[in-house]
C-alpha cells in the first residue's frame, strides 16, 4: 500500500502565555445537539465492573470513582449490562438475597445489574442527528434512565458495539431553564417523572 501521509500544520504559541481549555457545555437547550449529553466510550475510559464482583465491593468501588453507574462486564470482557449507583444504594440487593434466600454477602453484581436486554438502544448516527429535546421525548416514550448508544464496528460493519450511554439524570442537571421558563418547565417535569419512575 503506498499511502501518502501529510504532516498537520503546526502553530507556534512561543508569544502564548495561556490557553483556554475545553469545557463541556454544562447547560443546554433543547435545540441543542444530543450527543453534548453522550457517555462516549471512545473518547473516556470505560468504567466496568465484573459481573462476579460482590455488591459490597462495588458499592465500594462506584463511591471512590464518584461515578452514578458502570458498565458490567464477564471474563471474556462482553458488557453484560449496566449497573447505577442506586441499585448497590437501595433496597434490591436485600431484595435479591431474600428471594434466593441468601445471605447479602453472597449477592453479586450479575444479580442486580440492568441487563442489557432490558435497556433500550439507539444507534449513534441517530443521536447525532437528535436535538436535546429529541431525547426528552425519546426517555419519556422508554421510561428507562439510560439510553445505550450503538455504532458501526467499521472493522466488521454487519456487528455493532456499545459506543457509550445517555443518562436521564444527567439531562435532567443540565437541562438549561434561564430562557422560556414556563414552556422549558413543562419539559423539566416531565423529565423529573422519567427519572424518578412516575409515568
Amino acid at each position: 500500500m503506498n499511502s501518502v501521509f501529510n504532516a498537520l500544520p503546526v502553530q507556534d504559541l512561543g508569544r502564548t502565555g495561556a490557553l483556554p481549555t475545553a469545557k463541556p457545555l454544562s447547560h443546554i437547550g433543547s435545540e441543542d445537539s444530543a450527543v453534548h449529553l453522550l457517555t462516549d466510550f471512545s473518547e473516556q475510559r470505560l468504567s466496568v465492573l465484573s459481573s462476579d464482583m460482590s455488591v459490597s465491593e462495588a458499592r465500594l468501588w462506584m463511591r471512590l470513582a464518584d461515578t452514578s453507574f458502570k458498565v458490567v462486564e464477564n471474563q471474556a470482557g462482553d458488557c453484560l449490562g449496566i449497573l447505577a449507583i442506586e441499585d448497590v444504594n437501595g433496597e434490591k440487593a436485600m431484595s435479591v438475597a431474600h428471594r434466593q434466600g441468601v445471605p447479602l454477602k453472597d449477592v453479586r453484581v450479575r444479580d442486580i445489574m440492568r441487563p442489557i436486554s432490558e435497556l433500550p438502544a439507539i444507534h449513534y448516527q441517530d443521536l447525532r442527528a437528535a436535538t436535546v429535546g429529541d431525547l426528552v421525548s425519546t426517555f419519556r416514550e422508554v421510561h428507562e434512565g439510560y439510553l445505550l448508544v450503538l455504532d458501526d464496528d467499521r472493522h466488521q460493519p454487519s456487528r455493532s458495539y456499545l459506543r457509550g450511554l445517555v443518562c436521564a439524570e444527567e439531562l435532567l442537571q443540565r437541562l438549561d431553564l434561564a430562557i422560556d421558563l414556563e414552556h422549558r418547565a413543562t419539559k423539566f417535569y416531565e423529565i423529573v417523572h422519567v427519572v424518578k419512575g412516575g409515568f
